[in-house]
């Protein structure tokens, strides 16, 4: 059992509050991503849970035992950083071994930890190198397994993929993905990247200067955004929005739900505009396209438009949001969703 809950966190730095009276909840055996802009307060929260950066006010329950005042040695929490945070003069199994040492793990029972950890992580054949001779995934991997030899309650991962190159983080996401399934643990994963949100989480939490935006599902959140900073947040290229006048509000589709054509749609929403821009990145294209004032982006499999060229677009009717002029979405079964829908 690993559940994570949060009591009326508050969290300041001199003056700056960077949050506010949080109450949240991260399920057992969750793979929950934390994302958002830079400076959201989604590091804060992952060091308040460490016990690396505790809290000003309020209290952190672990499977219901407050740990808000337990030293980070004696939470069952284990953490590996954005920089890997790796001993150079030290081995690969030195590494692995460090903290086992200091806690006066028998050595039989170290080597046999060890052995297990390596092997599952793939660094078995690593662990007499020393860690200036390995690349930057073998390096993560060492991260990984020192975190796993502690047998944790939860993993605490801080942008761990972040100085890895673009092929290399694509295959440690996979192996995340896969070394979650296998341990059955909590992983309360931070990171700027959607991509990474999306294809690794069971649960996404979506901060915004301090506060929670949504929590749901990769799925839920991208189809049913709370609010117009989610909808724009989640998704690239981020979604289309267009008001409805001043204070208003706005409606709103994603650029991968609009069909193009040459010839009128019969489709509940139709424009026709010109394209700007055409951007092909092999399975797909990226148009820019402007029609009454407005640019809107285009993600579509058919590359065969041209710039400067005239063009046709539609959107089914289950495809538009709608914003009110708190920026909050309006829901079908919302009072005011026909009279908005009737004036697009």
């Amino acid at each position: 059992m690993a559940h994570i809950r949060f009591e009326n966190i508050t969290k300041k730095f001199g003056t700056k509050t960077i949050l506010d009276n949080m109450n949240l909840e991260i399920e057992d055996g969750s793979f929950t991503v934390m994302i958002g802009p830079s400076g959201c307060g989604k590091t804060t929260l992952l060091r308040i849970i460490a016990g690396i950066g505790p809290q000003t006010s309020g209290k952190v329950y672990l499977d219901g035992q407050d740990i808000s005042n337990t030293a980070p040695a004696k939470r069952n929490v284990a953490m590996v950083f954005q920089n890997y945070a790796i001993y150079p003069t030290m081995t690969v199994r030195e590494n692995i071994e460090f903290g086992l040492k200091n806690n006066k793990v028998p050595k039989a029972e170290r080597d046999a930890l060890v052995k297990e950890i390596s092997e599952i992580v793939g660094i078995a054949d690593l662990l007499d190198r020393k860690p200036n001779t390995l690349s930057g995934g073998q390096r993560q991997r060492i991260a990984l397994a020192r975190a796993m030899v502690k047998k944790p309650k939860v993993f605490l991962m801080d942008e761990p993929l972040s100085n890895l190159d673009a092929k290399l983080r694509v295959s440690m996401r996979t192996e995340l993905i896969e070394l979650h399934k296998r341990l059955k643990t909590t992983f309360v994963y931070v990171t700027h990247d959607q991509t990474e949100a999306m294809s690794m989480a069971t649960n996404i939490i979506l901060m915004n200067n301090g506060e929670i935006q949504q929590i749901a599902s990769p799925r839920e959140i991208y189809t049913n955004p709370n609010n117009l900073f989610t909808a724009q947040f989640i998704g690239s290229p981020q979604m289309n929005t267009v008001s409805f006048g001043e204070g208003k509000g706005c409606y709103g589709f994603r650029p991968e739900k609009v069909q193009l054509s040459a010839t009128a749609p019969d489709m509940f929403y139709t424009r026709k505009g010109t394209i700007v821009t055409k951007e092909m990145l092999g399975s797909e294209t990226i148009y820019q396209i402007r029609f009454d004032n407005h640019s809107i982006m285009v993600k579509s499999l058919d590359d065969s438009f041209s710039a400067d060229s005239e063009i046709y677009m539609g959107v089914n009717e289950e495809d538009i949001h709608l914003f009110d002029e708190k920026e909050l979405r309006v829901a079908p079964e919302d009072a005011r969703y026909a009279a908005m829908m009737a004036q697009l």
